[in-house]
């Protein structure tokens, strides 16, 4: 008898411990080459580390107490980071409840009901047994799926993946959300300079405008240079409104972004002068890269989902075992429950097969088949534009320390031009058109140095978004993993 227990129980245990079908998942080689010869030249005040850390927290390195502030605020008040926090909670949670489906599953079972038989119900003549009667019966039951190909466990293999799906997209929603806020909060800064230019050149081209006026009125000159001098006076006033709007969108961008409404929404004050350009940048190599993006772990994550969708569908098309018990008390009166007459027990394995299912099963695994060549298309796809945009990045920045240098340049012999022509007009050398052209060449170089500076900043937090945002040497995990394993004193485990 000893013997016998111990092979049934080798037996089970070989069934239990079967193959897994299916393809075991390979993460995709790391790509070497991608962008190392668009890395900038080193310049005076920027240089460029290659391998180096992205910080957690690349956007203090502005050096701006207020662009903290707002970012601050965005993690904490942004109902998109929630969403995406709570979805991962949930995709874990769904993660706990497959993986026990991998266990025996015990029920408790209990039924009150009244029953009449007769003699044919144990095959005996009509009648040779004629009883009505009271049926209690009370006690646990047992199933249990042997798995024998792998099928339960490439389910828990594919909601792992999608539990780590849900966690990169969790982690993307954070990287977005700080790039978004510090880009915004940039182009806030950047159109309010842009309005404060206007306004300092409408106060220049009213002072000229009063200038015309006495002119002609002593004499010196048209009609014609004075309403020339007006219009150009009201052409700049039309261009404030559009800025102004502008700038309020940006300002409400804020607004939801640190998850409140305009009206509850006061932005601290942001000035470009405030901000500083860092001079160290990083720059992650590509093996690095694929590891740290959170698009791209998705894009591979999903990628193992496919593989262990395969194993799957693979094993819908064989047989499978499950293994069932139940004991139970039945008697006809309650005294009766738990005494050992009326103790039944049963106990059997359950074997299944499919036969013809019209094709259903050999689709469906044909089916994750493409699932998993199309996810690996879409992998590689997202690998080139992680390396595209870091790529644009740096090239961005090269170009942006080029066109901030002419900016400046042209924004200098504008002002000058200016200055020149003004003065030339007050010695009545130049006419009303000569000044009035001098104006327009300043104004246009004024606005477009403050467009070049703030392209500077935006581009440089480009990069550090397109390198990954740094989540992964943030103190605590951006994506506030609740562990669910554990639960709480008041969790019930079912």
């Amino acid at each position: 008898m000893k013997t016998d227990s111990i092979l049934a129980a080798a037996a089970l245990s070989l069934l239990a411990s079967g193959c897994t079908l299916g393809p075991d998942f390979v993460r995709p080689a790391s790509p070497t080459q991608a962008y190392a010869p668009l890395v900038p030249s080193p310049a005076p005040t920027r240089s460029f580390t290659a391998g180096g850390e992205v910080a957690a927290d690349w956007y203090t390195l502005f050096h701006s107490a207020a662009l903290d502030q707002l970012v601050h605020a965005a993690l904490e008040g942004n109902p998109s980071l929630a969403a995406a926090r709570h979805g991962l909670l949930a995709a874990q949670y769904e993660l706990k409840a497959v993986s026990g489906s991998q266990l025996p599953q015990i029920d408790a079972t209990g039924q009150v009901g009244r029953a009449h038989i007769n003699g044919s119900f144990l095959y005996a003549p009509t009648n040779t047994i004629d009883a009505t009667g009271n049926r209690f019966e009370l006690g646990p039951q047992l199933a249990y799926n042997i798995d024998l190909f792998g099928g339960t466990r490439r389910l828990i293999e594919s909601q792992q993946a999608a539990t780590a799906v849900a966690r990169d997209q969790a982690l993307n929603t954070y990287v977005t959300l700080v790039d978004q806020t510090v880009i915004t909060a940039f182009d806030y800064a950047a159109t309010q300079a842009q309005i404060e230019v206007t306004q300092a050149l409408e106060d220049e081209l009213q002072s000229q405008f009063e200038l015309t006026r006495t002119l002609e009125n002593g004499g010196k000159i048209t009609r014609n240079d004075t309403l020339q001098a007006r219009a150009q006076l009201e052409n700049l006033r039309a261009t404030l409104p559009p800025l102004q709007q502008q700038r309020d969108t940006y300002r409400n961008a804020l607004a939801q972004l640190c998850g409140t409404t305009p009206e509850l929404f006061a932005p601290p004050a942001l000035s470009l002068r405030d901000f500083t350009l860092p001079a160290q940048l990083p720059v992650s190599l590509p093996s690095a890269l694929v590891r740290q993006r959170p698009d791209v772990l998705a894009a591979e994550d999903e990628l193992h989902q496919a593989s262990a969708t395969i194993g799957v569908a693979e094993a819908a098309r064989l047989p499978s075992l499950g293994i069932s018990a139940q004991y139970a008390q039945q008697t006809s009166t309650l005294n009766d429950l738990f005494t050992r007459p009326g103790g039944i027990w049963s106990v059997g394995v359950n074997a299944t097969a499919p036969l013809f299912h019209g094709g259903t099963l050999a689709a469906r695994q044909h089916e994750a088949e493409e699932r998993y060549q199309q996810s690996l298309a879409t992998y590689h796809a997202t690998v080139i534009g992680a390396f595209v945009e870091v790529a644009n990045a740096l090239q961005a920045l090269q170009h942006d320390a080029d066109s901030y240098a002419a900016h400046g340049q042209a924004l200098t012999a504008a002002r000058d031009d200016r200055d020149l022509a003004l003065a030339q007009y007050r010695a009545g050398k130049y006419t009303e058109l000569q000044v009035l052209t001098a104006e327009q060449q300043y104004q246009q170089a004024a606005l477009t140095q403050v467009q070049a500076d703030v392209q500077r900043f935006t581009d440089t937090a480009a990069l550090f978004r397109a390198l990954g945002g740094g989540w992964w040497n943030a103190p605590h995990d951006p994506a506030a993993l609740v562990a669910v394993s554990g639960g709480n004193s008041g969790e019930k485990h079912d």
